[in-house]
């Protein structure tokens, strides 16, 4: 391949339209891309009545968990129907039940499966007001129709009412949102069991109870993390904005949404968001530190969380077939650059590679690449012949790797001729023949037209 040839196809791999699979917040449902079904997270917050504690569930419930059967019922109904139960309950440390929630789960659509109906995951969360006190949770799942069942009963959570004559801080939510918080008007929980979405924006959110003597809150906050992939490398970053409002925090849930909201108080409460750079953080785990002081005050709290990417191309994950598939778009120096020296290097090197094709380099997702390999994930499922996992090396997978899925194809078959296949990409203005002389899936590249 010459030179002038290659950075053709560069220009044209880079310029391409991005669809909405190459997103972060838009979660696949083809079965490669299937989350884990079931997430919960459970957070201690204060309430109006200061002498017990709110406990809050959080729970995200992917449809894939059920089997849906055919509605033999009124013909006006969906289709296909799913019926399940969840139980939550709280256990002291005497193992005695002290609140529990039981809900009857009815699903319907018009399809059988997922992966052509684009089901939502079900999301919804149970309050529970307690005493004081550490409390084991149970949760409990169970499909109707299968019979399949959910059980887990190892995490725990700590629940404390206020002092009310000195600075208290709750249980910190992670919360998610398109854009930078510019008002207190509500907040998203994340609601991936702790974890943090790659490419998303959002931050921390917490109730404070002020001194009496109403003394001006600051926070200070510092972000370290150990990253996945090639190679160890660390983020770090810190900051002190945050955003207050006084007021009680309140959940609202409705139409399987679920919002924090301020609600006005009587007493001493503040809702306080602490945005923190997200959008920034690649795949990995972190720790945060925050501070809140009021006065001669400081409450100390440390979290951690993983920031990880649920639909992430299966090719990105093996790091030889990372570098290897780079083939069509790297020169020999590059890629021989990505695969020398120290794991620290070569993962800086490929972290460069990709980083000088961000067309955004605000945010730690890179649209060109996430494309790239969800690209080249398609041409090993497709396209590989009898050597399993060539499918990107073959002359399909090259072509649909840097231009994509063509806009028409054409299939000939032809007795005593050899099997053949057009592209045609009418963007571009290109049409394209493959021809599989041997007839054994090894399609090579034949001719190429200008439209």
């Amino acid at each position: 391949m010459t030179s002038r040839y290659l950075r053709i196809l560069v220009l044209a791999a880079l310029s391409l339209p991005l669809p909405a699979a190459a997103q972060p917040e838009q979660e696949q449902t083809e079965p490669r891309f299937l989350l884990q079904p079931i997430t919960y997270e459970v957070v201690a917050l204060f309430g109006e009545d200061t002498s017990k504690a709110i406990v809050n569930v959080h729970y995200r419930i992917g449809q894939n968990f059920f089997i849906f059967v055919r509605n033999e019922g009124s013909v006006q109904r969906a289709a296909y129907i799913a019926r399940g139960e969840l139980v939550v309950e709280l256990l002291n440390e005497q193992k005695v039940s002290v609140a529990r929630d039981i809900r009857q789960i009815s699903l319907t659509r018009a399809t059988a499966t997922r992966e052509t109906d684009h089901a939502p995951d079900l999301q919804d969360a149970i309050s529970f007001s307690v005493p004081a006190g550490t409390y084991s949770i149970v949760f409990s799942l169970d499909d109707r129709e299968s019979g399949r069942a959910f059980l887990e009963r190892n995490r725990r959570v700590t629940a404390t009412v206020p002092r009310l004559a000195t600075l208290e801080v709750s249980n910190p939510i992670l919360t998610q949102s398109g854009a930078p918080v510019a008002s207190m008007d509500d907040f998203v929980p994340v609601n991936r069991g702790g974890n943090v979405i790659f490419g998303g924006r959002g931050g921390l959110l917490s109730q404070i109870l002020q001194p009496e003597s109403q003394q001006t809150i600051s926070v200070r906050w510092k972000l370290q993390g150990q990253l996945d992939g090639l190679g160890p490398r660390v983020q770090d970053f810190s900051g002190a904005e945050f955003i207050t409002q006084g007021g009680l925090l309140k959940l609202v849930t409705q139409n399987g949404t679920m919002q924090y909201k301020t609600a006005p108080s009587a007493f001493r409460w503040t809702a306080c968001f602490t945005p923190l750079p997200f959008e920034k953080l690649e795949p990995g785990s972190f720790r945060l530190d925050i501070e809140y002081t009021a006065g001669q005050v400081t409450r100390k709290q440390a979290h951690t969380f993983r920031v990880v990417w649920p639909n992430k191309p299966f090719s990105l994950i093996n790091p030889e077939l990372a570098l290897d598939a780079l083939r069509h778009i790297a020169t020999e120096d590059e890629i021989a650059t990505m695969q020398s020296g120290s794991p620290a290097r070569r993962a800086e090197a490929f972290h460069r590679f990709w980083k000088s094709r961000d067309r955004d380099t605000t945010t730690a997702y890179n649209e060109v690449m996430a494309e790239y390999y969800y690209r080249v994930d398609e041409a090993l499922r497709k396209f590989s012949t009898v050597r399993e996992g060539d499918g990107y090396k073959t002359d399909r997978g090259r072509i649909y790797i840097l231009y994509g899925p063509p806009q028409k194809t054409e299939k000939l078959l032809q007795p005593g001729g050899a099997p053949t296949e057009i592209w045609t990409y009418e963007r571009l203005k290109r049409r394209l023949v493959f021809i599989d002389p041997n007839k054994n899936g090894a399609f090579v590249l034949s001719q190429t037209e200008n439209l």
